[in-house]
């Protein structure tokens, strides 16, 4: 049931998403949902939270660059790879919008590792001297970006987030932001 109902959020809106639906798909009977989570709210709580955390969270991708680390990232199998996952995430961006419990367990389950996953790839980066020193005190804000904006984009309204967008951040705006501070860091008296 819990599977169905992150099926159903990446097919549709959150507001699209009904306990008979799912009841249906799944061939149990709507008490039986009822019974078990009470609201669809509850439902979809509960799906969130079945979805572990991102497997980078433990096992970070190692591929010899930032720029390949942080695309790993984008193209992990994780939730069944990025076509399943980003519409799945559009669902829940929905979802979070319209409830604050399921605004906060989105923000813990899924955008806060994801932020946690993006801040240790850029520490490693200034470890390999792939990037500089001064890179480490702008580490939060550059691993915050690529969810902020994902999110911001997801809000627009416009749809799923392609894989597209996610390399223009990734090379326009952190790789950018950090070639810039290693241009500052080479510039004497910068």
């Amino acid at each position: 049931m819990l599977a169905t109902t992150l099926d159903l959020l990446a097919e549709r809106t959150y507001e699209r998403v009904t306990l008979d639906e799912v009841a249906a798909r799944t061939g149990r009977a709507k008490t039986t949902l009822y019974r078990r989570w009470g609201t669809k709210d509850a439902l979809v709580l509960a799906a969130v939270r079945s979805l572990g955390r991102p497997p980078e969270i433990d096992l970070l991708p190692d591929l010899g660059s930032l720029r390949a680390d942080l695309l790993a990232v984008v193209d992990s199998p994780w939730l069944g790879g990025p076509d399943r996952r980003m519409p799945l995430f559009a669902g829940l961006s929905t979802a979070a919008r319209g409830s604050a419990p399921l605004g906060d367990v989105v923000r813990t389950e899924v955008t806060e590792p994801y932020v946690e996953i993006y801040r240790r790839l850029l520490l490693r980066a200034v470890e390999r001297g792939e990037a500089p020193s001064e890179l480490t005190a702008r580490v939060d804000v550059l691993a915050a970006v690529v969810p902020a904006l994902s999110d911001h984009q997801l809000g627009l309204g416009d749809g799923v987030v392609r894989r597209d967008f996610f390399v223009a951040v990734v090379d326009d705006v952190v790789l950018a932001a950090v070639r810039g501070l290693s241009a500052t860091a080479e510039t004497p008296g910068a």
